[in-house]
């Protein structure tokens, strides 16, 4: 009864020891990434960049662009009125001397 109870324990700890074996083997598998997986994965991250490289680029000119187009603008807004000032001291110039010279 005794052989028969050490029998039963001894397949008991081979069984177990077997399920440990094969959880460690799992883990093993489940943790590490192979080939194939690791080339799709940056296969993606190159198309994800090369999909959206061209958009923020895109994005960035435009961005740019637009800071220099309305620095442009806020210019020739500052120049106009500049000139409509001279315009006015011209005319100003003008009439004194229409009078001076009426004058004479």
């Amino acid at each position: 009864m005794e052989q028969a109870i050490e029998q039963n324990t001894d397949v008991k700890r081979e069984e177990k020891e077997q399920l440990l074996q094969e959880y460690d083997r799992y883990q093993e598998e489940s943790n590490n990434l192979n080939l194939k997986s690791l080339i799709t994965i940056f296969i993606l991250l190159f198309l994800i960049l090369a999909l959206f490289a061209p958009k923020i680029y895109i994005r960035s000119n435009i961005y740019y662009a637009s800071r220099n187009i309305l620095h442009l603008q806020t210019q020739a807004d500052a120049l106009r009125e500049e000139n409509k000032h001279l315009k006015k001291q011209l005319e100003d110039v003008k009439f004194k001397y229409l009078i001076l010279d009426m004058g004479d």
